[in-house]
């Protein structure tokens, strides 16, 4: 635990230094090789202290947020968790959001607009979509793998039903993702305000200071607006689903 205090130390102040633990050569494992070299296995269904402040490194030094499952559980955690891992949490979490905001603090149009927001909230929101961080490297949307295209991923669609989001039946493509990602986005800025009030001292200082920031530029975020293609695809697909195979007519017989 005492790791884990000096690591939230350093993410109070803006040049977090990170001692011994291990450099990430591999991006799957990175959270569980920093817990073990902080003291303790990684759990991302119920974290402890130390897997928080593993996320936190992973977040604040490595900015792969979207290497981490799970992003309802670190929310929560965010929200309501207290210690000094939480803390950690938060603080690495309010400093990734707020060192790229002022770059996305405006209206989104082009493409180079739309990948650059999710690949910012892919580094910093643990458990981003990876959709975002695909996009973000230059994928395209029309050549991805159907369950990691913007259109059928079901993290992306899951982001966007949340509070600040447009409904999972919106747009589609690359800015279908960013309004998702920016769901996303919103749901942290909300947690991170939440567990602002679990904190103290120059913790709670230096999170509430990020949050000013955040604050002020998160409401200049605003992506373009898409439609779905032919009004609503999502309705569209459920009703090819449900269409029987065969037409019966009204006698009950299988057209000849």
């Amino acid at each position: 635990m005492g790791r884990v205090e000096d690591m939230r130390g350093e993410l109070a102040g803006d040049s977090p230094r990170w001692g011994a633990l291990p450099a990430c050569g591999n991006r799957a494992t990175c959270a569980r090789d920093v817990a073990v070299a902080i003291g303790a296995p990684f759990d991302e269904k119920k974290p402890d202290q130390i897997s928080a402040a593993a996320v936190a490194v992973v977040v604040a030094r490595d900015h792969h947020a979207s290497d981490v499952g799970s992003p309802d559980v670190w929310l929560a955690a965010m929200r309501r968790a207290s210690g000094p891992g939480a803390d950690a949490l938060r603080l690495a979490v309010a400093l990734g959001m707020s060192l790229t905001v002022s770059k996305d603090a405006r209206a989104l149009v082009t493409d180079e607009d739309g990948q650059s927001f999710v690949l910012h909230v892919a580094a910093a929101v643990p458990g981003a979509c990876k959709t975002y961080d695909m996009l973000g490297g230059g994928a395209n949307p029309d050549t991805m793998l159907p369950q990691d295209s913007p259109d059928h991923s079901a993290c992306v669609q899951s982001d966007l039903a949340r509070k600040d989001g447009p409904g999972s039946s919106y747009g589609q493509g690359l800015f279908r993702a960013a309004a998702g990602a920016l769901a996303l986005w919103k749901a942290a800025l909300s947690a991170l305000h939440e567990g602002s009030g679990l904190m103290q001292g120059t913790y709670k200082a230096a999170l509430d200071q990020r949050l000013v920031i955040l604050d002020a530029e998160t409401g200049k975020i605003t992506p373009k607006v898409v439609a779905a293609p032919g009004g609503n695809m999502w309705n569209h697909l459920a009703q090819g689903h449900n269409t029987p195979l065969v037409q019966l007519d009204a006698g009950g017989r299988e057209p000849q």
